[in-house]
C-alpha cells in the first residue's frame, strides 16, 4: 500500500518540479529590413541554459550576434536584456517551437518553465 501511495504522490508532481532546457543560436543579419533567414551555421551554439521554476539566463550575446534563435523543450517564457530576470508573465514561447528575434550584442536571454 506504501508503494501505491508513494508512486501515486510521483505522478501528481507539478510539472515544474521538473528540469527542462533551453538552446540560443546567434546569427548575424543578412538586412536591414524585409524577411531574415538564419544563415548556417550559427555564430554560436551556446550551452543549453537549464530551466525550472526560477529564471536563468544565457550567456552574453556576441558581438557580431543580431538575431537568436530560441528553443525550449518545455513551454517556457523569455525575457532578454542586459540582466534580464524572466517571469511567467513574460513572452511565452511553446514548446519544441523555433522562435528568431532581433537582439544586441552584450545582452542575454533569461529563461523560465511557465504552466
Amino acid at each position: 500500500m506504501k508503494r501505491l501511495l508513494l508512486a501515486s504522490a510521483i505522478l501528481l508532481l507539478p510539472a515544474q518540479a521538473f528540469a527542462s532546457s533551453c538552446n540560443v543560436s546567434e546569427f548575424p543579419l543578412l538586412a536591414e529590413a524585409g524577411v531574415q533567414v538564419a544563415q548556417a551555421p550559427p555564430l554560436v551554439d551556446q550551452a543549453p541554459v537549464t530551466t525550472s521554476g526560477t529564471s536563468a539566463q544565457s550567456s552574453a550575446f556576441s558581438g557580431d550576434t543580431k538575431m537568436a534563435r530560441f528553443w525550449c523543450d518545455t513551454q517556457s517564457a523569455v525575457a532578454v536584456g542586459a540582466n534580464p530576470t524572466a517571469t511567467t508573465n513574460n513572452m511565452p514561447l511553446s514548446a519544441g517551437v523555433p522562435e528568431y528575434f532581433r537582439v544586441q550584442p552584450g545582452q542575454k536571454a533569461a529563461f523560465i518553465l511557465r504552466p
